[in-house]
């Protein structure tokens, strides 16, 4: 098949679960055995992809249904890793070259698109060591999300990162430009190298790397480096690269056959947007020469046409994914197993465990169950549980025949109080560890961690969380009646939510105090996974502007939109579909009018988060220049809590809208008083109370612990002190630079590339690219030039005195809605060059001409500083 360039842990030990005892499945087997033959016909034909999509197979079917244990033992089964004697014999004629697994169980909704692209990864690294086109790419977007992290491992190794050493050591070298990376591990090169890579591709814009790939690859890696963010992954980006792992396999001949198992797929309709299920729908169709095998409880609708959200539908693009489509791989209904079936399952269990349990029970079961493996799987744990106990006594029908939930409370029966009371408690989570296990049960750790080892409990490949328990059991516990023995209230779930909230806090205050970003933001994913959850009592926040302590959190957490992959897609809780709305609102996949309809609601509601979401429905309006509206949410805000956070506002958003006046009457007797003057006297080109106040302010916020907005701060001074005095030494913009980099702040690093562009110590090529990328940045984050690519622009083009330059910006700037304070200096600087922007009303404290003749005397003196 010919495809184009993109573009155009370990198990624990115990007794076997169902998974590994599964039987049968005839049918299921021969449809994937035959869609494999269908999908090598197609890799070894010389068409092109065309239109339409023949590679997905899925089966689909009620909950408990065994389709887990059937995509698992599928994959075991073209792996080679299923024994002969059990059940399919031997594995298909048609050979899989290697396989992936992308499991959906814990995303509540959210798919992990850089997880998806690295068991992608893992799977092809059966195939050959080094992939290099998708390798760099990879590579250069990671140190975008993640930066300051080395690149992950995968099977407990470092291959990842060394075979990306070796190709950019292999391109340096080419390019002459290891020097400066000698010494160190050749891990160490890794990132390093291939930041220096696309450093030299920004250099060099007509630059083409010596790699096999396609044409264009070198702005492709240019975006993987430059669009994404730790705020702002880019999926669509993401799933570009998996297209180009696609379109790296369809250069090997014959072309290697690859298949990825994707399990619990239903778990992407729990959003209600499904954008998840969108970026899945994008990757596949990417990836047109490997199979999908896709499991989930429903029948996958993308051959709808009229489906929205999704990138690419209709019975045109997925034929195959019609009912009724006569051709695999198609779409195929899960039943339960047939009676035959489930007898060879029950037997098979009864003799690997020893089981005393006498055919006529097994006939009982084999009647009961019929053929639901979850409740097989629960019978055998009352089974499991009857002979542990170590009395003799036999199991009898009575002990393994009854409604599901019935058999979760018999299982719970052998089970000691202790940890009987540690697992139901961990039904309040979707994934956890024994810490949390134990603090929301109040049980020591040692009986977790005995839990943990109980059947109803699996191991989640998670380095954080690594335990989960299968939602038909989870939700048999969770909805159990209270007065069973052992059996909880609502009361009693509401406590152990209490005592989990608690845990978590803790964990997250200690994981701020130490600045771990992405352990801040899985914390309050966690607690927020509990409030959608349950009813949850939460300790007050050591502020009076926030209700309870995890509102605050949100609030402050390193990014809101960072949270959008750790929470549920929906809530049980009125409080948590708040929170949820609130997260929503603050992702820029989210349309401004719903952004703003969702802040709304959250702000007429009584939610602990109101007063955030009015706040933060007057900045989203801010941000968007409609000043009047902004100043009546605020104004609405203040009438319902008038605190000094809150009566700051509307100054602020005056003194932005250019009413200096009003800015400065509305601001009297305030705290944002000495603010409002401050920006006012910048703005009129007087920064001398700027540099004589910021420093009690930096200190205040580093006091705080307001880490972001400290960095803000640094990066603004840096760039004035380097227009009005020329003072900012090299190691300092290097550090600050590395600090912005490293906490993937955005702002900060749009100051760090203004400064350097200022002090003008780089060789005019690196000055170009660093305006280059500062446009790149501003239109990234705010859909449109700011005043920091402006300034840099407008200063670029006077010292070089070119004309077209500041003629096309004049344009472009002519062009914007309209023009906040923060542009004044740019438009003076343009003024005094005799290229006067548009009239934006303005309320000036002293005649206009004043404030253009004195930036035109700033930027005479700085480029004095330059001659």
């Amino acid at each position: 098949m010919k495809v184009p360039p993109p573009g155009s842990g370990t198990h624990r030990a115990g007794p076997p679960h169902a998974g590994k005892l599964f039987t049968d499945r005839e049918t299921e087997s021969q449809a994937f055995k035959s869609t494999l033959t269908r999908f090598r016909r197609l890799l070894d034909s010389e068409d092109e992809a065309g239109t339409a999509r023949h590679n997905v197979l899925t089966f689909y079917g009620l909950g408990g249904i065994g389709k887990t244990a059937l995509s698992e033992r599928l994959e075991a089964w073209v792996r080679h890793d299923l024994p002969l004697v059990n059940g399919w014999g031997p594995p298909p004629a048609t050979k899989v070259d290697a396989t992936a697994r992308i499991d959906l169980h814990g995303s509540a909704g959210r798919m992990d698109l850089p997880a998806a692209l690295l068991a992608l990864r893992a799977g092809v690294a059966r195939i050959r060591r080094r992939w290099p086109v998708f390798d760099l790419a990879f590579a250069a977007y990671w140190s975008a999300i993640r930066p300051g992290e080395p690149l992950p491992r995968f099977r407990g190794r470092d291959e990842l990162e060394n075979s990306v050493a070796e190709t950019t050591g292999e391109v340096l070298k080419d390019l002459g430009s290891l020097a400066d990376l000698a010494g160190g591990t050749a891990t160490a090169l890794g990132v390093r190298g291939v930041r220096k890579v696309v450093g030299e591709l920004r250099r060099r814009r007509d630059l083409r790397l010596a790699v096999d790939a396609y044409a264009g690859f070198e702005d492709f890696l240019l975006r993987c480096a430059d669009e994404p963010s730790p705020t702002e992954p880019r999926p669509a980006l993401a799933c570009e690269l998996a297209a180009a792992l696609s379109w790296e396999l369809a250069q090997i001949a014959p072309s290697p056959l690859v298949t990825v198992f994707v399990d619990t797929t239903e778990r992407l309709a729990l959003d209600p947007r499904r954008v998840s299920e969108e970026h899945l729908n994008r990757m596949v169709h990417g990836m047109p020469n490997v199979l999908f095998v896709l499991t989930g409880r429903d029948l996958l609708d993308w051959y709808d046409e009229t489906r929205i959200g999704l990138p690419h539908r209709g019975p045109w693009t997925w034929p195959g994914l019609v009912p009724g489509a006569p051709v695999n791989p198609r779409q195929h209904l899960v039943g339960n197993l047939s009676p035959s079936d489930t007898r060879a399952l029950i037997l098979r269990g009864r003799e690997q465990l020893a089981l005393p349990m006498s055919d006529d029970v097994v006939e009982h079961l084999v009647r009961s169950s019929a053929g639901l493996p979850q409740y097989l799987e629960l019978a055998r744990q009352v089974a499991i549980s009857i002979k542990d106990a170590g009395t003799g006594r036999r199991v009898e029908a009575a002990d393994v025949t009854g409604s599901l939930g019935a058999l979760v409370m018999r299982i719970l029966d052998d089970v000691p109080a202790d940890e009987q009371r540690a697992i139901r408690a961990a039904c309040l989570f979707r994934v956890f560890d024994t810490h949390l296990m134990a603090a929301a049960a109040d049980v020591d750790h040692g009986c977790a961690e005995r839990a943990v080892r109980r059947p109803m409990i699996d191991h989640h490949h998670g380095d954080r969380f690594p335990y989960r328990i299968h939602d038909a059991v989870r939700e048999a516990i969770r909805r159990a009646d209270h007065q069973i023995a052992g059996g909880w209230s609502e009361r009693d779930w509401e406590l152990a939510a209490g005592r989990a909230a608690a845990a978590v806090r803790r964990l997250h205050d200690d994981a701020k105090e130490r600045e771990d970003n992405r352990e801040v933001l899985d914390l309050v994913g966690v607690a927020i996974v509990l409030v959608c959850e349950q009813n949850t009592t939460l300790e007050p926040a050591p502020s009076e502007n926030y209700a309870d302590w995890l509102s605050r959190a949100i609030v402050f957490s390193p990014s809101v939109q960072g949270l959008r992959s750790r929470v549920p897609a929906s809530s049980r809780t009125e409080y948590g579909r708040l929170v949820l709305n609130f997260i929503a609102a603050k992702s820029i996949e989210t349309p401004v009018e719903e952004r703003l309809s969702l802040l709304r609601e959250i702000f007429d509601s009584d939610h602990p988060l109101r007063a955030p979401a009015g706040r933060h429905l007057g900045y989203t309006l801010r941000l968007r220049h409609r000043w009047d509206e902004a100043l009546a949410v605020f104004d609405e805000l203040v009438a319902r809590k008038p605190t000094p956070l809150h009566l700051g506002q509307r100054p602020q958003v005056l003194s932005l809208a250019r009413r200096f006046t009003d800015a400065h009457e509305a601001a009297q007797g305030l705290p944002v008083q000495s603010f409002i003057t401050r920006v006012a006297e910048y703005a009129h080109g007087r920064p001398e109370r700027y540099f004589a106040e910021v420093p009690d302010k930096m200190e205040l916020l580093r006091g705080a612990g307001r880490q972001r907005e400290y960095l803000e701060e640094v990066g603004t001074l840096l760039m004035r002190r380097a227009f009005f005095r020329g003072d900012v030494d090299d190691d300092e913009i290097a550090d600050f630079g590395d600090q912005a980099d490293l906490s993937g702040h955005l702002i900060a690093t749009r100051s760090a590339l203004l400064t350097t562009v200022l002090l003008r110590r780089s060789d005019p090529t690196d000055i170009s690219l660093a305006i280059d990328r500062l446009r790149v940045l501003d239109e990234a984050s705010l859909g449109e030039i700011g005043y920091r690519y402006a300034f840099a622009e407008t200063c670029g083009a006077l010292l070089a005195g070119d004309r077209d330059r500041l003629e096309r910006l004049r344009d472009e700037l002519s062009r914007l809605r309209s023009r906040s304070r923060s542009m004044i200096p740019v438009e003076c600087l343009l003024e005094s060059a005799g290229l006067p922007l548009p009239d934006q009303p303005t309320q000036w404290l002293e005649p206009a001409e004043d404030v253009v003749r004195r930036w035109a005397d700033h930027f005479a003196a700085y480029a004095a500083r330059h001659e």
